[in-house]
This record gives C-alpha cells, sequence and structure tokens, in this order.
C-alpha cells in the first residue's frame, strides 16, 4: 500500500494517473456517523492520497476491511481550510494507512496549488 516508485520493481509502471507528491498535512478525519479522528495525508495527487491514521485504521479488524472498501471519507486539511471528499480503496491495518481515492473538494484550485507545487 501507498509503495513508492522505488519500492515497485522494474516491471511494474506506475497505475495512477497523477505523480504522487509526498506531504505531510494534518488532517481531520470522518468516515459515516461514528468514526472520526486525525491523521496526515503521506503523499497526494490530484486523484488520490495515502493517509496515515492508526486511531482510526489500526482499530479495524483485518476480516473487517473488506466492508470499508468504498466507503465515503471526509478529509479535512484546517491549515488549507480545505476539505476533501474521498473514498476507501485500500486500508493497511498494521501501518495504519489508508489509500483514498479523490471525488470532490471544497476547493479545487487549493488542492490543484497543494498537488503541484
Amino acid at each position: 500500500m501507498c509503495l513508492s516508485r522505488n519500492n515497485m520493481s522494474e516491471n511494474n509502471e506506475e497505475k495512477r494517473r497523477h505523480k504522487r507528491k509526498n506531504v505531510k498535512i494534518v488532517a481531520l478525519l470522518k468516515m459515516g456517523v461514528y468514526l472520526s479522528g486525525r491523521g496526515y495525508a503521506k503523499d497526494i495527487s490530484l486523484s488520490g492520497m495515502c493517509l496515515v491514521s492508526p486511531n482510526m485504521f489500526k482499530f479495524i479488524k483485518p476480516a473487517q476491511v473488506q466492508e470499508y472498501i468504498g466507503t465515503p471519507l471526509k478529509v479535512m486539511f484546517p491549515s488549507h481550510s480545505l476539505t476533501v471528499n474521498a473514498s476507501v480503496v485500500r486500508i493497511d491495518t498494521k501501518k495504519g494507512e489508508g489509500a483514498l481515492s479523490v471525488l470532490n473538494t471544497s476547493d479545487d484550485a487549493v488542492w490543484q496549488k497543494i498537488c503541484l507545487e
């Protein structure tokens, strides 16, 4: 999950549409009615991100991971006054990370600026 290009074998090509950028941006998270927490974006692109949030992802039992795939997740970046609506693509319970697909943002211009700077 959230592998850097250096960790991939030479025969595997990057599958993402957009180039990833390594970051560490504090985030507030909300998934459904009952789950919320804090974490940070580890890498981002225009269409996705890797989110580290041990208090949210580590409590999920490995047998339950499949139930969370496709679940909407709201990610708020207070430092940028930005909210990103995403869906869960993968969860690594051991690392406390989730891979997300970005659905939309509260300010596309700000999101593009963060991703492309």
